[in-house]
């Protein structure tokens, strides 16, 4: 028998939302899982990495510009926090000259803070410029072009919006282990390495039409909750300036990333996914820079961002206790 193009459209996204409850039930209440934690690769996690610390330094030029010392020395101590010794250790390895030029323009930049200089915008360039060189040597032109590692780079970035936001509302980021089903269901849940097979995950997962429906509902919800933002009676308190402008900007940069080049890897066949991402990203642009309550956020981002992202490139998620 033939399936026609709609069988085939809700059979994957039955598949997608299958893979997602399936993560999800896997933990009860003893475990968490925080947005979408996507089975990572390294080139991916460095290159969100690098978005975050590249972000960081333009904000503290922002604040110097502004005359705001303390804000400027609070994303220099989120750079702090981000170029670990690991870090550093890692690009040291491949090219040490790199790795000592990011800590020297880290230091000097500490002292126009604390000299409060306010044109650092020379040193800013200088130090993207060598934020590149350090991507060039840390992971080569082949996982540069390769459409998941982009995919999964673009999640990660997504996921550091959800935490920069969560942190600037002054809340926890989303659990999702809150959308199980039922915490007290004994169900055997196998979490197998195929997640392209459908049929596999139908063998290996006991689930009734019940349930799936309610699973379907919650991940609709998120979705449809967002749809009446423009209804929300209350806005978010920020109580931390600094993680508001990081996420302000993080949105920015998946935005640019989107357009540059997620947009142009995702198939002719997904036309509504990509148009589903990029409303997503414009919405989520428009409730942060409108202080939405958090939960809002958080519907845009793993209600509609995420899970199409996820459908779109088929991407693994990641379990952790």
């Amino acid at each position: 028998m033939k399936l026609n193009v709609i069988d085939i459209k809700q059979n994957q996204l039955l598949t997608t939302t299958m893979l997602v409850l399936v993560a999800l039930l896997l933990f009860g209440s003893n475990h968490q899982i925080y947005g979408h934690n996507f089975a990572g690769d390294e080139s991916a996690t460095f290159l969100a990495l690098m978005d975050q610390i590249q972000t960081e330094m333009d904000l503290i030029n922002t604040n110097l510009v502004a005359n705001n010392q303390p804000l400027a020395k609070e994303h220099l101590n989120n750079i702090d926090e981000l170029y670990t010794k690991n870090i550093k250790k890692e690009i040291a390895e491949r090219n040490e000259r790199i790795a000592n030029e990011i800590t020297s323009v880290i230091n000097e930049t500490n002292i126009a803070i604390e000299k409060n200089n306010r044109d650092i915008s020379s040193s800013v360039e200088n130090f993207n410029d060598i934020i590149g060189e350090a991507i060039s040597i840390r992971i080569d032109s082949e996982a540069l072009s390769n459409a998941t590692i982009h995919a999964l780079h673009f999640a990660n970035l997504i996921n550091s919006i959800d935490l920069t936001y969560a942190d600037a509302l002054g809340t926890k980021p989303m659990n999702m282990s809150g959308m199980n089903m039922n915490d007290d269901d004994d169900n055997s849940m196998s979490h197998g390495n195929n997640t392209n097979n459908s049929s596999n995950s139908n063998n290996n997962n006991t689930m009734s039409d019940m349930k799936m429906n309610q699973g379907v509902s919650s991940m609709a919800s998120m979705s449809n909750d967002t749809n009446n933002n423009s209804n929300a009676t209350e806005n978010g308190t920020v109580t931390n300036i600094a993680s508001y402008q990081t996420a302000k900007e993080l949105t920015n940069k998946a935005i640019e990333l989107f357009n540059s080049t997620i947009k142009q890897n995702i198939p002719s066949n997904a036309t509504e996914n990509a148009n589903a991402i990029e409303s997503g990203l414009q919405q989520l642009k428009e409730m942060i820079g409108s202080k939405a309550p958090y939960d809002k956020v958080m519907g845009i981002i793993h209600g509609i961002i995420q899970t199409n992202t996820l459908e779109v490139f088929n991407l693994p998620l990641k379990t952790s206790k």
